[in-house]
């Protein structure tokens, strides 16, 4: 893979990742997807069933969101992996399974987590919820994915890298090169840049009858009436908003 394409250099390595955990895994049973990076506001990454269409062919997307594809202490590339195979898993049972419908993670989807080695947990820490509709999870040691992950070969880490590790955070404030991750997000893309305004309140929008309601941002909602999902209409969100969420631990604090 050539450094001068990072655009191939960087999606080889995220399909060889994808087809190596498929593998290792999920015995290869896995369907491909579309791979993606978003900046999908409040999670680490999401799978989002049925989004992309090729004439009669309709196939699902995963994503990472570039904020958290990093290669710090706090949260290196086993971690950014993990969350490959935390929405393969929601691909799993899509496929095979029985999942709830509005994004909670049930049972079954948290059965398999652990069956794979990545506790389910609301707080990414041990002693959180393992089911919800805000759940994270944490690696467990000497589990499938560890060892996958420990025998993954080193060219299937992403090798572009976006967000900024929260070891730096205090360096990109004195001036670095970069920017600052926070939990809402990143601030301060450059040096002098303004600072960014948070947004409190945000519309959420009916995609069938186009009924509006305003709430804070990350809420999951539904309209009553068309028993379809509220998609948000601000633009520092992502307008599908009807997505399986791999959330934040608090030591981020993201909310989906």
């Amino acid at each position: 893979m050539s450094s001068t394409d990072p655009t191939n250099t960087q999606f080889s390595a995220y399909r060889a990742m994808w087809d190596y955990f498929n593998a290792a895994l999920f015995g290869g049973v896995l369907e491909r997807v579309i791979l993606n990076f978003s900046r999908h506001a409040n999670s680490y990454g999401f799978f989002a069933p049925l989004r992309w269409k090729q004439d009669n062919s309709v196939t699902h997307e995963i994503s990472l969101n570039p904020t958290y594809v990093t290669k710090g202490p706090n949260r290196g590339a086993r971690d950014v992996a993990a969350t490959l195979v935390h929405e393969m898993v929601h691909l799993h049972q899509f496929q095979l399974g029985k999942p709830s419908r509005g994004g909670y993670h049930n049972d079954e989807w948290a059965r398999k987590m652990e069956e794979l080695g990545l506790q389910p947990s609301s707080t990414g820490q041990p002693g959180g919820k393992r089911v919800g509709y805000r759940v994270s999870h944490y690696i467990i040691e000497g589990g499938a994915f560890a060892r996958a992950f420990a025998a993954m070969p080193p060219e299937y880490v992403l090798p572009w890298t976006c967000g900024v590790d929260e070891s730096e955070v205090e360096k990109g404030a004195r001036g670095g090169a970069g920017g600052t991750t926070t939990g809402t997000g990143t601030t301060g893309a450059q040096p002098g840049a303004a600072p960014a305004k948070k947004v409190s309140k945000v519309k959420y929008t009916c995609p069938k009858c186009k009924a509006n309601v305003w709430g804070k941002p990350g809420l999951r909602l539904r309209c009553d009436v068309c028993d379809q999902p509220f998609r948000c209409a601000s633009a520092t969100e992502n307008a599908d908003a009807e997505v399986d969420d791999d959330d934040a631990s608090d030591s981020v604090r993201e909310a989906a």
